[in-house]
């Protein structure tokens, strides 16, 4: 596994993607591949994203028919849940993307990472009114990149 890129899906994901799917594997008492096949996935891309050769899940409905397997475990009709999602075609709405935003996200956190300050603040000058949700996503990482400026500053301070 590659330390680094574990890392970077702990940062997008909150865990290792090897642990969520291990826990989906084991709820449903499926093998790696019908998990592939269920989230649509090849079975090489799930293995490569498992042992952390790659770090993100490429296809947002992907990541959704993930997030749905984890929200259903417990289920009594375990095939009935696996079809379910397997053919679902999930598709984040406006109001799910507002309701996520709330507060500081994963994406926030990576945006405020990769994107410098002044980019941030520049996009949001451009933004106006014109996107309120987008505008309110790059508003969070604008405050993100600002924390974690100043707690670099006290780092450096203590050193």
């Amino acid at each position: 596994m590659s330390t680094e890129n574990i890392e970077q899906q702990v940062k997008l994901y909150g865990q290792p993607l090897s642990e969520r799917f291990n826990t989906v594997v084991q709820a449903y008492g499926i093998t790696q591949r019908r998990l592939a096949e269920v989230l649509g996935l090849s079975a090489p891309m799930l293995s490569q994203l498992n042992s952390g050769r790659r770090i993100k899940i490429g296809n947002p409905a992907v990541y959704e028919r993930l997030v749905m397997l984890e929200q259903r475990i417990g289920t009594p009709d375990i095939e009935e849940t696996l079809s379910a999602v397997e053919a679902s075609q999930p598709v984040l709405s406006t109001t799910q993307i507002q309701a996520g935003i709330h507060s500081e996200t994963n994406a926030v956190a990576a945006l405020a990472h990769v994107v410098p300050q002044r980019e941030l603040e520049a996009a949001l000058d451009l933004l106006g009114d014109t996107a309120p949700t987008l505008a309110k996503v790059v508003r969070l990482a604008v405050r993100e990149a600002q924390n974690q400026q100043a707690a670099s500053a006290r780092e450096d301070a203590r050193r």
